[in-house]
């Protein structure tokens, strides 16, 4: 008999524990939706109070609109910069070649061909031009062209061509660059071609230095900045299209009196951006171009002074 009274008593106790393990439980869901729902709460004020200062800051910069702009540029071209001319290129058929392609050496070079793989440039301060003819670049990990060292890099869209480049979604080493087309010199393109570029694992093209796309068709997909030049940029192509989960054009360099900034000289510009459609790290410069944009965030973020044309903003 006290068996028994010992087990009946331990089934009772078994089941105040489950029935409190139950109560726990609910309380602990109950502070877990409670929890998430505050936070959600926070986020959401935040959210309206960071959205009027957001507003605030584009509409400051758009009181920059000014019917000209005169200035000297930040970032002018050089005969470098511009030149489109193939002087004793180098002929590189990609579907020939090996899963890496390593460019050691000064000089022009012209790449053609469907190719799954980087093209790697490893030129310590010297000037390396390659010119693309109808390639379609895809890497399988890290930057489908990845500049390493190099005194300058020109890339050049041949006319009458239309070559595409893009990375994946995951790449082996975390020290590789995080772009399509990544740089750590200055990097510029030209042509008349047309270049699409799609961006998977985070941006589309990134410089350490700076960034001058001067001719050309480019369209840009990226995960995160569309073009990101650390030192600033100079965008003036035939026609430039970004659309981005971040920034669309993106400047972080400060500390310098011109490093940083943003110059959009001419063409016609769209970007659609996750966070920011511009921002510049110091200051901006609109002038002669087409430039329609649509972000979540602000149109312009700038950290120094804007100087805007009127009627180069577009509203549709």
């Amino acid at each position: 008999m006290p068996d028994k009274r010992r087990r009946k008593k331990k089934k009772r106790e078994t089941g105040n524990m489950r029935i409190l393990s139950k109560q726990s439980f609910a309380e602990q869901k109950y502070i877990s939706v409670s929890l998430v729902l505050s936070i959600g709460i926070c986020l959401l004020i935040m959210g309206i109070s960071l959205s009027g200062a957001v507003r605030a800051e584009e509409r400051e910069v758009m009181e920059a609109v000014s019917s000209s702009v005169e200035y000297e540029p930040v970032y002018p071209s050089t005969r470098a910069d511009l030149n489109t001319e193939i002087e004793n290129a180098a002929e590189i058929d990609l579907s020939e070649t090996d899963m890496n392609y390593t460019i050691t050496d000064a000089g022009s070079y012209v790449l053609y061909g469907d190719y799954e793989g980087q093209i790697c440039v490893d030129a310590e301060e010297q000037i390396v031009h390659l010119f693309l003819k109808n390639v379609n670049i895809v890497s399988p990990s890290g930057p489908a062209i990845d500049i390493r060292a190099a005194g300058k890099v020109i890339i050049t869209l041949m006319d009458g061509t239309s070559n595409t480049i893009q990375d994946k979604a995951y790449y082996r080493k975390r020290d590789e660059g995080d772009a399509a087309i990544y740089s750590t010199c200055d990097l510029t393109f030209n042509g008349g071609g047309v270049l699409t570029i799609h961006g998977f694992y985070d941006k589309g093209i990134h410089s350490r230095d700076i960034v001058k796309i001067l001719g050309g068709e480019v369209a840009i997909q990226a995960k995160g900045n569309g073009i990101q030049g650390n030192d600033g940029m100079r965008i003036e192509p035939a026609a430039l299209s970004v659309e981005s989960e971040g920034c669309g054009l993106y400047s972080k360099k400060t500390g310098n009196e011109n490093k940083g900034t943003i110059e959009i000289t001419g063409g016609d510009i769209r970007i659609i951006a996750g966070q920011n459609a511009i921002s510049s790290s110091n200051n901006l410069y609109v002038n002669n171009c087409s430039l329609f944009s649509n972000s979540v965030l602000d149109a312009f973020h700038v950290s120094g002074s804007a100087h805007l044309t009127e009627g180069c903003i577009e509203d549709e």
